[in-house]
């Protein structure tokens, strides 16, 4: 998928809401870290997007642009 605001490639994963951590992405493959800390979303190449507490069990998919940080949900 093309990013709709600079025309770079753009990775595929999900978004994962949980409570202890708050809203990370992590790319498809990735499987959630059995603890969850900022060292092992960052070796999985994912992205905590806040740290604010969410309703467990959230996935959605999700496609980020790592070049302008530009993201697009897909539902």
């Amino acid at each position: 998928m093309q990013c709709p605001f600079c025309g770079a490639e753009m990775e595929k994963g999900f978004i994962y809401g949980r409570r202890d951590i708050g809203l990370l992405w992590l790319p498809q493959g990735e499987k959630l870290p059995p603890v969850l800390t900022e060292h092992a979303v960052d070796k999985r190449h994912g992205l905590l997007l806040g740290k604010r507490p969410f309703p467990e069990l959230t996935k959605l998919e999700y496609h980020v642009c790592r070049k302008c940080s530009a993201g697009v949900s897909r539902f």
